[in-house]
């Protein structure tokens, strides 16, 4: 699936960081994430290189979803600062334009696919295009049309969300972020709201995804052993482990990743 949405890129109005490498496309850096007393993420250090796809696993309270909603914004980090884009976020120094600019580098793919009950599928896909990015009606129906047709929802394009199943939901939620034109795209757990059944369909789309950066947190294993090309192995709010997603599956560093594959194997 090809990232075709031609929408302009929006400026931050700082200047690029130039400490990065060229070819980084996220760079998080002593990032801390507290919930009164309770410290959710402690120290991430992280660097995604431009079209990589990455895989978030660890077990579940370990942090994950905080550190996609953080690179958001829905949550703001306690310390620290991240780099989308050669843009960089300070959570010590901001303001809410730098939000708003930060937000467009990046696109949420949520576990309950937070689509509008009362938009059609088409007007799902259309809505931030036309409010937010003020691109003209009828090139951002036409933009829609082309991602429901690359997902295989073309039918459902005047269907409303409570007409459709999970998983079609789901992809008009990832036709709706890539129309978007994101930086990086963040799959929160993409398939857990959904029946067994549904699960392969929504994968696949995902799987389909090209030139794409993409940060991915599932505990679909094969999946992310396919399609990840490193996996980033969280616990008790800290990394543990970054390594390919090969070795990682086959020859896994540390004893609480073992552990966590054992663990799964067992269930499965």
């Amino acid at each position: 699936m090809a990232n075709i949405i031609k929408t302009e890129d929006f400026v931050h109005e700082r200047e690029k960081d130039t400490s990065i490498k060229a070819s980084d496309m996220v760079t998080i850096t002593s990032l801390y994430k507290s919930f009164n007393k309770l410290e959710v993420l402690k120290d991430i250090n992280l660097s995604i290189e431009k079209g990589e796809i990455v895989a978030l696993l660890g077990p579940s309270g370990s942090g994950k979803s905080t550190l996609l909603r953080c690179l958001n914004l829905l949550e703001i980090p306690t310390s620290g600062s991240f780099i989308i884009d050669g843009y960089k976020f300070d959570s010590k120094k901001y303001n809410k334009k730098d939000i708003l600019n930060m937000r467009k580098k990046s696109a949420m793919v949520f576990q309950g696919y937070n689509l509008f009950a009362n938009k059609t599928a088409l007007a799902n896909i259309t809505l931030a295009l036309n409010v937010v990015y003020k691109q003209d009606k009828k090139e951002s129906e036409k933009l829609a049309l082309d991602l429901l047709k690359e997902v295989g929802l073309e039918d459902k394009k005047d269907v409303y969300p409570h007409m459709l199943s999970g998983g079609q939901q789901q992809r008009i939620a990832i036709a709706r972020a890539l129309a978007l034109k994101p930086k990086v795209i963040l799959f929160d757990e993409p398939t857990s709201a959904l029946d067994p059944e549904l699960v392969g369909e929504v994968l696949s789309v995902i799987g389909k995804i090209k030139d794409q950066t993409m940060l991915i947190v599932t505990h679909e294993m094969e999946f992310a052993r396919k399609v990840a090309q490193r996996i980033v192995f969280m616990s008790e709010g800290s990394i543990v482990e970054i390594t390919s997603s090969e070795e990682f599956f086959s020859n896994p560093k540390t004893e609480r990743a073992k552990s966590f594959l054992e663990n799964f194997h067992k269930r499965f």
